[in-house]
């Protein structure tokens, strides 16, 4: 028994094929950690060190330690700066 294509969905298919070969490809910047200190980490001394020290208004992060105990700051910051 063959199997039958509708013209619509054939007409999806190459649709979608040719949008993803046509799409262009977006270098994004790439993105660098650094710890800046491993303990007592509060969100606003995190970020203030984070833009002082990297240029990053929003990469200043406190990240739990594995026990949840403690938090370390750790900035996310665009390599290229």
């Amino acid at each position: 028994m063959a199997t039958s294509i509708s013209f619509s969905r054939f007409f999806t298919l190459i649709l979608l094929f040719s949008a993803a070969l046509v799409a262009p490809h977006v270098n994004g910047q790439k993105r660098c950690v650094e710890t800046l200190y491993k303990s007592g980490c509060t969100l606003t001394d995190c970020g203030t060190k984070c833009y002082q020290k990297h240029g990053s208004a929003r990469g200043g992060q406190c990240i739990a330690n594995p026990s949840m105990t403690d938090y370390a700051c750790v900035c996310v910051y665009d390599c290229n700066n």
